[in-house]
C-alpha cells in the first residue's frame, strides 16, 4: 500500500519532496516532507494579513496550538499595475510562519473573494471593456467577472504563476507553504449565471462532450435538456470550474504546489443560487460537475460554520466522497464546533481550519472557544503522525456527542467495542439516564498502534472497552499508560489502574493521552 511506502521513504527523500495530495482507494492523505500530515490552523481575518499588522496577530494565531497559518494574498496588493508584482507581503507571510514554527496555506483573493471581485486590481476594476462583467438576465453588470472573457482568465492566471513562482523561489527547498486556495469562495452574487453576449451563446449551444460523457449526461444536447430548471447553475459552475482549473494549472506549471478550492456551502433552507449563497461555486448540488471540470484542484474545501451535530456531519458525509476528503478550509471561532475536529479526521479528512483568530475582542466566548479549540488542536498535534496515517488508512474512530444522544458504542477490531458514554461522573457507576454534558462538548479519538493497541483521548467523556465472546473468549485491560510522545517515541508517565480504570476511563476538560492495550483470556 502506498502509505506503507510513504512511511518506508529516506529522510533525506522526504525532505526534499514536495507538498502533494495523494488518493488512493477511497482514501486521501496530504504529505508534507513525505509523510501525511494533519492541518491544524488559525486562519487570519481577511485584512490582517499586511506586512505591517503582522506584528499584533501572532499571540492570538498562538493561543490556539495550530502547526499551520492560513494567509491571504490580494491580487490588488501583489499586482498593484498590470506586470508589476510587489512580494513584500508574501515575503512576510513566509518569514513570519519560519519564525513561530508554523507551516503555511496561502488563499489566493484573485477573481473571487466571497462571490464578489472585491480583491481584483484596480486596474482591472476600472477598465470593464477590457476585463468584462458578468451581465445579470437585465443586462446590467454585477460585481464579478466573466468567466467567459479570456482578458480576465489570461490576467488572473500571469498573477497567480507569477505568486508561485515566487514561492518556489523563496521556498522551493524549505516547504514552509504547503498548500494554497486558488480563489476564495467562488460563484457570482446578484444572477444565477452569466448573460453576457458571450456566454449566452454557449448556453444555447451543447453541454461539452467530456463534460457529458463524464457526468453519466446524454450528448449533444443543450443546457436546458440536459439539466432542466439547474441549467443556468449548473452552466455557471462549469465556467467557473474551468476558469479555476486553468488558473490552478497555471500556478502549478511554476510550482505545482496543492491547491484547493473553498466553498460558501448551500445550507439547509437556501436554495436559491445567486442570492442564498454564490451561485456556481463547488456546493454539494454541483459537487460532481467540478471534480469533473477542474482536474487540477486537488481538494474543494467547505466553509463550514454551523455547530448543529445534524447539519455539521451531514456537510461532512456529502464532501466525504472517493475523489475529495473531508477538509473543513473555514470554520468558526466558536467553542460549539471544536468537538467536530475528531468527526472530520475519523472520516479520513486532513485538516481543519479555525477562521477569525485575531485582534477580536476579549470576551467570556471568545475566551471558551480558544480553550476549546487549543486543547484539541495540541492534542492532535502531539500526536500528529499517529492520526494522519490511521486517517489515511481509514482506521482512526471518533465520536462527538450529539444532544439527547449520551451513549455510543464505536466497533473496533478484533471482537471489541468502545462504549462512549456522555454526562457520567468522574469516579462511580453512571446513573441509568445519563444527562449529558450541558454544552454537548464530549469527543473521543481512538487511533489504532497496533493489534488490540489504541491510542486514545478525549474531553467530557468516559470509554469503557468490551469485548463480546462470540469466540468464547473475554476481554481484558492488560494496561493503560498515561503519557506523551517525546522525540517520536511514547513516554509513559504513570500507569492507571484500580480507580482510574474500575469504572471506565473517564476524560475531563484536561487534555490526557492514553495508550491502552486490551487482551483476551
Amino acid at each position: 500500500m502506498l502509505w506503507l511506502a510513504v512511511a518506508a521513504s529516506s529522510a533525506a527523500r522526504a525532505a526534499t519532496s514536495l507538498p502533494r495530495v495523494v488518493h488512493e482507494q477511497g482514501r486521501h492523505a496530504l504529505l508534507v516532507d513525505g509523510r501525511p500530515y494533519t492541518v491544524l490552523a488559525a486562519q487570519l481575518h481577511n485584512s490582517s494579513a499586511w506586512p505591517a499588522v503582522l506584528p499584533g496577530v501572532w499571540n492570538d494565531v498562538l493561543a490556539l496550538h495550530p502547526n499551520t497559518l492560513e494567509a491571504p494574498v490580494y491580487w490588488e496588493q501583489f499586482e498593484p499595475a498590470r506586470g508589476r508584482f510587489d512580494t513584500g507581503h508574501v515575503d512576510a507571510l513566509v518569514e513570519g510562519a519560519r519564525e513561530h514554527g508554523l507551516r503555511l496555506i496561502l488563499l489566493w483573493f484573485g477573481s473571487w473573494k466571497n462571490g464578489q471581485m472585491h480583491y481584483v486590481p484596480e486596474w482591472v476594476k476600472s477598465d470593464p471593456a477590457r476585463y468584462p462583467r458578468v451581465l445579470d438576465e437585465h443586462g446590467q453588470p454585477v460585481d464579478d467577472l466573466s468567466t467567459r472573457a479570456t482578458s480576465n482568465l489570461e490576467a488572473d492566471k500571469a498573477a497567480f504563476a507569477a505568486l508561485m513562482a515566487h514561492l518556489k523561489r523563496i521556498d522551493g527547498d524549505r516547504h514552509t507553504v504547503i498548500m494554497v486556495q486558488v480563489e476564495n469562495e467562488p460563484g457570482t452574487i446578484g444572477t444565477v449565471r452569466d448573460h453576457s453576449p458571450a456566454a449566452e451563446e454557449a448556453f444555447r449551444g451543447n453541454v461539452p462532450a467530456d463534460l457529458a460523457k463524464a457526468l453519466g449526461k446524454p450528448a449533444g444536447k443543450t443546457w436546458t435538456e440536459v439539466f432542466g430548471a439547474d441549467a443556468d447553475e449548473q452552466f455557471n459552475a462549469y465556467g467557473i470550474a474551468r476558469y479555476i482549473d486553468q488558473v490552478a494549472a497555471a500556478g502549478k506549471a511554476a510550482y505545482p504546489l496543492p491547491t484547493y478550492v473553498n466553498t460558501w456551502l448551500r445550507y439547509k433552507g437556501k436554495h436559491l443560487p445567486g442570492n442564498d449563497y454564490p451561485s456556481g461555486g463547488a456546493t454539494w448540488n454541483v459537487l460532481d460537475l467540478w471534480k469533473a471540470s477542474a482536474p487540477h484542484i486537488d481538494l474543494i474545501g467547505t466553509d463550514l460554520y454551523s455547530t448543529d451535530y445534524n447539519e455539521f456531519t451531514k456537510v461532512v458525509g456529502q464532501y466525504t466522497r472517493a475523489d475529495n476528503p473531508p477538509w473543513i478550509s473555514e470554520t468558526g471561532y466558536d467553542a460549539g464546533n471544536a468537538p467536530y475536529l475528531f468527526h472530520v479526521l475519523a472520516n479520513g479528512g486532513v485538516g481543519f481550519s479555525v477562521f477569525g483568530v485575531d485582534n477580536d475582542p476579549d470576551t467570556p466566548e471568545r475566551r471558551k472557544a480558544t480553550q476549546a479549540h487549543a486543547r484539541n488542536f495540541a492534542l492532535v498535534d502531539s500526536i500528529n503522525e499517529q492520526v494522519a496515517a490511521a486517517a489515511y488508512r481509514g482506521t482512526l474512530r471518533a465520536s462527538v456527542e450529539r444532544r439527547g444522544q449520551p451513549k455510543r458504542s464505536i466497533e473496533l477490531d478484533n471482537h471489541w467495542h468502545a462504549d462512549v458514554s456522555y454526562g457520567a461522573p468522574r469516579w462511580g457507576d453512571a446513573p441509568a439516564e445519563l444527562p449529558g454534558t450541558p454544552d454537548a462538548t464530549g469527543h473521543v479519538l481512538l487511533v489504532p498502534l497496533g493489534a488490540d493497541e489504541y491510542l486514545v483521548a478525549g474531553f467530557d467523556a468516559r470509554i469503557e472497552f468490551s469485548r463480546d465472546n462470540a469466540d468464547g473468549r473475554h476481554g481484558q485491560l492488560l494496561r493503560v499508560e498515561e503519557g506523551s510522545y517525546v522525540e517520536g517515541r511514547w513516554k509513559a508517565v504513570r500507569w492507571w489502574n484500580g480507580d482510574e480504570t474500575d469504572y471506565g476511563l473517564n476524560f475531563t476538560d484536561k487534555p490526557v493521552l492514553l495508550k491502552v492495550r486490551l487482551g483476551s483470556y
